[in-house]
């Protein structure tokens, strides 16, 4: 297998997935604009995200726990969870996630 190399821009989610061969694992880039969220959601995988800009809180069953740049965050599986912008610029991370969280 070559290596795949895409730029996020232009692209949807996932960035590297199915499409490019990927075996165990999905790679989004995802921007939350100042006051953005993800949606609130519960899922039965775990996921890793990196924060590679801006501030915000990591919204887990009901508690807040603060997330700014350079922050490794993994979610535990079967949680109810949100990621919010709380800050002034940009929330920017880097989620991977299980091949099968896009089957």
């Amino acid at each position: 297998m070559e290596p795949v190399i895409k730029n996020y821009e232009g692209l949807s989610n996932p960035i590297l997935g199915p499409e490019d061969g990927v075996p165990n694992y999905v790679m989004l880039y995802v921007q939350h604009p100042p006051g953005g969220t993800s949606p609130g959601h519960i899922h039965e995988w775990e996921h890793q995200a990196f924060i590679t800009e801006g501030e915000g809180v990591l919204w887990v069953e009901g508690k807040e726990y603060p997330i700014k740049k350079g922050d490794a965050v993994l979610v535990p599986p079967n949680v109810n969870h949100q990621f919010r912008n709380t800050g002034s610029a940009t929330l920017s991370r880097v989620t991977v996630n299980p091949l099968n969280s896009v089957e």
